[in-house]
């Protein structure tokens, strides 16, 4: 596989799984307005938005990073 079809293969696997996880942390969020009452639930779910938050974060900088080394290689 050459470098360019290996990165673009990488790029659209992040793009799916950053998807992926804007998709949990929309749910999660859905799932909080239901539990207010429940401290302990809403305690776990702010839990999960963290991890998510923090892999979203590092997915859209690999994104990003993926992005700009494709650009890289068309422009060579």
């Amino acid at each position: 596989m050459s470098t360019r079809r290996n990165l673009k293969y990488k790029y659209l696997k992040t793009k799916i799984a950053l998807s992926q996880t804007i998709q949990q942390l929309l749910e999660i969020n859905r799932k909080r307005r239901y539990f207010k009452e429940d401290p302990q639930r809403e305690e776990k779910l702010n839990e999960e938005l963290k991890v998510l938050n923090a892999t979203a974060e590092i997915q859209a900088r690999t994104l990003k990073s993926y992005e700009e080394s494709i650009q890289a290689l068309e422009r060579a």
